[in-house]
């Protein structure tokens, strides 16, 4: 549902990351279809498409930003540069001080912050997040993540998360999709995460 914080478990190789890039444009699906707004986005073509894509933010594991430029001059390369905008963004994410340092010089969870104001400058609705705490150590992963959920009740966007961690996916998301071998397995709340739909998703090393 819209405004919601969705976060998608399941194994490696459970295909969480593929759905990412089929919701992102990135990849084709080869079955099913997915709707936008009420419009086929695998039939998207030309312009319907881009503005399809211009509703949807990425943020990624890997941050994905050029080192050598700045915090804003990363966060510009979104859209139309619009210096005030940006500047107001990355205030948001709790980057004030940091407007003009070359992101080389940033800490990984300021590198993802940037990377958030990045994917929120053209105003999406909806947020894709990839692994977006993987790389960070674990303080840094649940502010990176805190922010995640400001953002997503501040300013009503629906977030679709990948997420390795299950105690964090519990704990910060208001709808668990669980997959297993490119399959939905589980798509429930958190509170109606069971030992057996565990087992469901991760297989039985899942058992405690």
């Amino acid at each position: 549902e819209e405004g919601e914080f969705v976060v998608i478990v399941g194994p490696s190789g459970a295909g969480k990351t593929t759905l990412c890039r089929i919701l992102n444009g990135t990849e084709l699906c080869s079955g099913g279809e997915g709707l936008y707004g009420g419009t086929h986005f695998e039939a998207a073509r030309g312009r319907e498409k881009r503005a399809l894509q211009q509703g949807i933010g990425t943020i990624y594991q890997d941050f994905c930003l050029v080192e050598n430029l700045s915090a804003i001059q990363n966060v510009l390369n979104a859209c139309l540069p619009d210096m005030s905008l940006a500047a107001a963004i990355l205030r948001e994410v709790g980057l004030a001080d940091k407007l003009e340092e070359p992101v080389k010089n940033l800490s990984g969870g300021q590198k993802q912050r940037v990377a958030i104001a990045r994917a929120l400058m053209r105003n999406p609705s909806i947020l894709l997040a990839d692994e977006p705490v993987a790389s960070l150590d674990p303080v840094t992963g649940r502010q990176i993540l805190c922010l995640l959920r400001d953002i997503q009740r501040q300013r009503g966007v629906s977030i679709l998360m990948n997420s390795h961690n299950l105690d964090l996916s519990l704990e910060f998301s208001t709808h668990i999709v669980g997959m297993n071998r490119g399959r939905v397995v589980f798509d429930g709340a958190p509170g109606d995460v069971t030992e057996a739909v565990l087992r469901d998703i991760y297989g039985e090393a899942a058992a405690v």
